[in-house]
């Protein structure tokens, strides 16, 4: 798998770092020289130019690479533009687009985009569900009120059967997995004993979460 980004702030750099530590081959690109010589020892390759020149964009073979993010936020019609470009000129089967806004979100799905993030929306989203909780320490939101969990499973679980806690019927929740130091276990055992410090993976409705960390 190879990735090019189009955009090197803190979420295109962000994103070009985590991709190279899970060994995915990326071609960083930013018309900010400092940007690309802070980057270029870790990507595949690097490159220096304006996204929005679509001589520059084919000097790069942009077209053969499998997954393209524009990760351009704060300018919406650059990122519209480059966006519209690299699905419209190239041909691209995979565009993911960084957004800053709904309406800036809409362009982008009216561009092509077939994938549009907003780092901001959903990292609010993920505080809003575990500020002031010791519990849960990370959340992903499915739908308006669904969402899935990581939380630390409940002290008056320790020593009991993961099968005798009858989460299902009690909370209404789901456990998919669960963390023990480095290993994981999903759709784990009903005959499992629960551990002191053991994470679980659980995903539900969004009240029913809260009254089980509580």
């Amino acid at each position: 798998m190879n990735v090019a980004i189009l955009g090197l702030g803190r979420f295109g750099a962000q994103l070009a770092a985590e991709l190279v530590r899970t060994g995915v081959d990326v071609l960083a690109v930013d018309r900010d020289p400092e940007r690309v010589n802070d980057i270029v020892q870790s990507v595949l390759l690097a490159a220096e130019g304006d996204v929005t020149d679509v001589d520059f964009l084919e000097s790069i073979s942009l077209n053969k690479y499998d997954t393209v993010v524009v990760a351009i936020g704060s300018d919406v019609a650059t990122s519209v533009l480059v966006t519209l470009t690299v699905k419209q000129r190239f041909h691209l089967e995979h565009v993911v687009a960084k957004s800053s806004s709904a309406e800036h979100t809409r362009a982008l799905e009216l561009a092509g985009a077939d994938v549009v993030v907003n780092p901001e929306k959903e990292a609010a989203v993920r505080l809003a569900h575990t500020l002031g909780s010791r519990e849960i320490s990370d959340y992903m939101s499915l739908s308006a009120d669904y969402g899935i969990a990581r939380v630390r499973a409940p002290h008056t679980a320790d020593g009991r059967r993961i099968d005798d806690l009858d989460i299902t019927n009690e909370y209404k929740v789901f456990l998919l997995a669960r963390i023990r130091g480095d290993s994981v276990s999903f759709n784990p055992d009903l005959d499992e004993v629960v551990r002191a410090g053991d994470v679980w993976i659980i995903a539900g409705h969004d009240p029913d979460i809260r009254r089980l960390q509580e």
